[in-house]
C-alpha cells in the first residue's frame, strides 16, 4: 500500500505529515513493534530530528463521526479515548511498517488497526483495514453534505473568477478545474451545511484544501467567501 498523507484542514491548508508536530511521544510506540522499528529508523536517519504525527492526528481525528452506509457513530476524543454508540474505545495514531499512517482502536477487548487517509470531499476519512478487519469511511456528524441539485448549493455550478483573474469550474460531479496565469490544477469540492446553519464550501487540490464560509445573491452571478475564523471577504464573480 503507497502512503497517502493524511491531510486536514479547517481554516486553511494544514498538511500533517513529519514536520511541525510533537516530538514529545514516538510515534505509534505502543501500536506495533513494526512501528516501533520504522520510527527508529527514520529517527537513526534524521539524526534525532523526527517530528512524530501522533499527536496532530489525535487531534484532527478528535470528532464525533458517522459510518457511511451504516448507522454507527464513533465518538474520538484528544485523549485518547471515546465510544462506537454505547461502547468504550481507546485509540492511538502512529505509523506501519509500510509508513502508513495509523489508527488502531481497541472496542471490546478486540483491535482494529487502520491506515488513514481523506477522501475528495475533505471532510471524511477512509479507514483501510490493515488486519483483516472491514474499511470504514468516517463522516462528520454534525454536517450535512448537499447534492449539487440543492437549492442552497446549485447556484456554484458553472465557471467562477477571482479577484486576481483566476478562474473555478465547478461541475455537477463536484469536479473542480482552476486556471491561473500559468498553470491549471485539477480537484475535488463538496458543499456542506453546519449544525449552525452555516453554509461552507471545500476546495480540495493535491497537497491540500481550502473550505469557505459562502453566501450567492439572488441570481447566483456573485459569491462571497470568508475562510472560518477571519473577517475578509473574497468576492468572485459568475462567467456568463
Amino acid at each position: 500500500m503507497k502512503r497517502k498523507m493524511l491531510i486536514f484542514t479547517f481554516t486553511a491548508v494544514l498538511v500533517l505529515g513529519l514536520a511541525g508536530c510533537s516530538n514529545e511521544k514516538k510515534a505509534g510506540e505502543s501500536i506495533t513493534e513494526e512501528v516501533d522499528g520504522y520510527t527508529d529508523e527514520v529517527e537513526e536517519a534524521m539524526g534525532g530530528q523526527l517530528n512524530a504525527p501522533s499527536e496532530a492526528v489525535t487531534k484532527a481525528v478528535s470528532n464525533t463521526w458517522v459510518v457511511s452506509g451504516s448507522d454507527d457513530v464513533y465518538e474520538l476524543k484528544s485523549d485518547g479515548t471515546g465510544k462506537m454508540n454505547d461502547e468504550e474505545l481507546t485509540f492511538e495514531c502512529g505509523f506501519d511498517d509500510e509508513k502508513n499512517i495509523t489508527l488502531q482502536m481497541q472496542i471490546g477487548g478486540k483491535e482494529h488497526l487502520y491506515a488513514i487517509s481523506t477522501d475528495d470531499t475533505g471532510y471524511g476519512i477512509n479507514l483501510t483495514s490493515l488486519d483483516g478487519g472491514k474499511d470504514l469511511y468516517f463522516l462528520p456528524a454534525d454536517l450535512e453534505f448537499l447534492a449539487m441539485d440543492d437549492e442552497r448549493a446549485q447556484g456554484i455550478i458553472g465557471e467562477w473568477k477571482d479577484e486576481s483573474g483566476n478562474t473555478y469550474r465547478f461541475d455537477k460531479d463536484k469536479n473542480l478545474k482552476i486556471k491561473g496565469d500559468s498553470t491549471d490544477t485539477d480537484g475535488t469540492f463538496s458543499v456542506v451545511e453546519d449544525e449552525n446553519g452555516t453554509l461552507l464550501l471545500r476546495i480540495v487540490v493535491p497537497g491540500g484544501s481550502l473550505e469557505y464560509e459562502y453566501t450567492l445573491n439572488a441570481d447566483n452571478t456573485q459569491m462571497d467567501l470568508v475562510s472560518p475564523g477571519t473577517d475578509t471577504i473574497h468576492t468572485w464573480t459568475k462567467n456568463q
